[in-house]
Formats: C-alpha cells, structure tokens, sequence
C-alpha cells in the first residue's frame, strides 16, 4: 500500500496539454549525429568588469588603451562624456552603450565631477552576429537595462560561492542581442565636431595618411611635410580633435594592424613587423609587449590558436584587453 502511494506521489501535478502540443511539433532529425552547437550561439567567454569612477580610467601598465583585440561594452550610468571610435566622436548620456570591436581605435576623454561608466571586455565566438553594433551607439531601453542588472548583479552577490558565468554569459549574450532593437543615439550626438571645420579636414588627412603609410616608419614631420602645415599645428590639431597624442595615434595604429596580421595572415612575425614599419624584429616585439602585454607570437597563440597560456603572460595580458 505504501509503494502504491509513493507512485501517485510521483505523478505531475501541473497541466501537461500545452508541453504535449509542443513536443508533437519537435521534427525528426535531418542528422542524428549533428545538432545545435554552442559555437553558433555568441557565448561570450573571458568577461573582465571594471568601473571608470572619478579618477580618469586607468589601465595596467603595457596594455594598449587605444586597441585591443577583445570587445568592449562601455555603459555610461553618471555624467555624460564624448567618446571618439574610428574617425566619428559621440556624446554618450546616461543610459547610452557603445560595443566596441577589436582593433577599433577608440579613446574617451577626461570628465570633470563624479563620473561612474561600466565597462565590460570579453571574447565572442560568433561576432558576426553583432555586426549591426559597429560604430551605432545605443540608447537602453528597459529589458536592456534588465539584462545589465542581472548581470552586474550576478557578478557581485552570486547565488552561491561563486560567480554563474553561465548565467552572466547567457544573459550577456541576450544583452547583445537586445541591444540591435534598441535605438541608435540622434544625429546631434554623432559627429560632435563637425567635419566642415578647418580641423576636421586636416584630421582626416592626418588619418588618411598615416592608414596609408603604415608599413614604413612615418614621422610626424614627414606628415606636416606632405600635407604643408607646422609639426606643432599638426600636433594641436590631432589631440584636440582626438584627445590623444599624434605620435602615440601613429604607432598604436601600425600595432594595430600589426595585430590583424597576426590574426588573420600566414605572415611569420618578422615579416609582419617589417609590413608595419617596425626596423627590426626586437623593436617590433618590444613595442607589441609593451601594448598588449604580451608578445607578438604569444598573442597569435592565444588569439589565434587558442592555446594557454601561461601564468605569468596571461595576467600581463588580460586586465583591460
């Protein structure tokens, strides 16, 4: 009689009509052997947070903070601020992200007064999907904001004795997603410094130029040369309008692309060090370590060949990129 009981005990108690409809739907199989993956979904890995508070924001000592090969999501929470990516400078107010994507130039200016701004770098093994995100700042709306709560939240009060990184990689992933149905910031606040100015000219010349030219080691008085103005001006110019210095853009830029190569050529390191200016291979290695914290061949490996590595490398490597 008891085991009779403890039958019935077992029996579901909700309706069990509305799964039944659904499992009549699940079609049979075109492959029994090959399913959904989990590399199609975007799965961000390697979720890093940080906070820019109200000293200016500061990164670890050798670690580019122009480019990195890592996505960042920047989330602006108090004080409004201009941030340049690629050639466009916007104004982002509370309540306004950007996704930033490897190798993308980008550079936030100083603020004044509190300033709270979140940031989150991260791995994706789908980025594709997010194409829709390059250079289109966004306004959240109220389920994206959700989403970052519950992420954020996770990260510091885990349900248990450690962070979910399955639950804040999941709800990382729907963020993304939520955020190409979220609106793009106002035409106001794209392109802050208007482009018919005077400067802006000579800022895209500068920058045509030094794209144009990074396989040879330019200098600054090669430019001014070229395009017929001052160093100094030159020099003015591109830190007003940029908010960093001409010569750090130029060399930050050759390692930029340098770390493309690295990514996505057969080009052996000395060959890609000699394509973007570099004299020899120890100055091309020296100015890799001393951006991305790592050097040229370890950062093919982790990126590339998705090795470990160690200890010691991948702190040197990891804190902001």
């Amino acid at each position: 009689m008891s085991s009779e009981r403890h039958i019935l005990n077992t029996q579901p108690t909700y309706n069990l009509d509305h799964l039944r409809r659904l499992v009549r739907e699940v079609p049979v199989p075109a492959n029994y052997f090959q399913g959904l993956l989990c590399q199609q979904s975007l799965a961000p890995d390697n979720i890093i947070f940080y906070r820019r508070g109200e000293k200016a924001l500061s990164k670890s000592e050798g670690v580019g903070a122009n480019y990195h090969h890592r996505f960042e999501f920047v989330l602006v929470i108090e004080q409004a601020g201009p941030v340049r990516i690629d050639q466009t400078s916007y104004l982002l107010n509370p309540g306004d992200c950007a996704l930033i994507f490897p190798n993308q130039f980008h550079h936030y200016l100083e603020l004044e007064g509190r300033t709270e701004w979140l940031f989150l770098t991260f791995d994706l093994r789908n980025p594709e999907a997010v194409q829709g995100l390059r250079d289109k700042p966004r306004t959240l709306d109220d389920e994206a904001l959700s989403l970052v709560e519950e992420i954020v939240r996770e990260f510091l009060h885990p349900k248990g004795a450690a962070a979910d990184t399955l639950s804040i990689s999941y709800h990382l992933s729907r963020l993304l997603l939520r955020l190409l149905e979220c609106p793009e910031l106002s035409e106001e606040r794209r392109n802050i410094h208007s482009t018919a100015s005077a400067r802006d000219v000579i800022l895209d010349k500068i920058n045509r130029y030094v794209r144009e030219h990074l396989t040879r080691s330019v200098t600054i008085s090669d430019i001014a040369k070229e395009l017929g103005y001052s160093v100094s001006h030159l020099r003015a110019v591109f830190r007003d309008r940029l908010g960093v210095s001409l010569g750090r853009y130029m060399r930050e830029s050759r390692l930029a692309e340098a770390a493309q190569l690295l990514q996505k050529s057969d080009f052996n390191v000395s060959e890609i060090g000699e394509r973007c200016g570099f004299e020899s291979l120890y100055a091309f290695s020296r100015a890799f370590r001393k951006a991305y914290g790592i050097p040229p061949r370890a950062y093919r490996q982790l990126v590339v060949e998705g090795r470990t590595l160690p200890a010691r490398r991948r702190s040197a490597g990891s804190s902001a990129a």
